[in-house]
Order: C-alpha cells, then sequence, then structure tokens
C-alpha cells in the first residue's frame, strides 16, 4: 500500500483524493493546506461546483479529516517538509 500526503487541497488536490479514495493500494494520510482549516476542507471536499456532491461521509475536527471512517491528518504550514506527514 501507498502511503500518500497531499500538499495542497486546491481543486486538484481535493480531486486526487476523491479519485484515490477507495483504492485498496492507496490511503491518503495527511493534508497540507494554507488556506482554511479542517472544517473548510471538509466542505470544499464534500461539494464541488462541476463534480457535484460527493457522498461519501466526511467529519472534520481540530486534527483533520475524518472521511468514511479513515483519519486523514490535517497541517497548514508553509513549507512542504515541515509538514508532520504521517
Amino acid at each position: 500500500m501507498v502511503r500518500v500526503g497531499i500538499n495542497g487541497f486546491g481543486r486538484i488536490g481535493r480531486l486526487a483524493l476523491r479519485a484515490a479514495f477507495g483504492n485498496p493500494e492507496i490511503k491518503i494520510v495527511h493534508i497540507n493546506e494554507l488556506a482554511g482549516g479542517p472544517d473548510t476542507a471538509a466542505h470544499l471536499l464534500e461539494f464541488d461546483s462541476v463534480h457535484g456532491r460527493w457522498r461519501v461521509p466526511i467529519a472534520a475536527n481540530a486534527h483533520g479529516l475524518n472521511v468514511q471512517g479513515e483519519r486523514i491528518g490535517y497541517s497548514n504550514v508553509d513549507a512542504p517538509w515541515k509538514a508532520p506527514w504521517v
């Protein structure tokens, strides 16, 4: 299994997570994004103006996201090497 961290959670980062999620060979473990926080990330992940609503249970907390029961860490550091890629 490949463990993946996403640096930048704009449209491409969110769509990459949607595409990879559910693939047994890929596990998204962390997101690093400067703008917003976990609440904003959860909302934007669920609702996309082009691709529509992603009907997967998504919740945010102080430490990151919970997507369909899978924990994904979250940070907002300005340099990728500073992120706690768990």
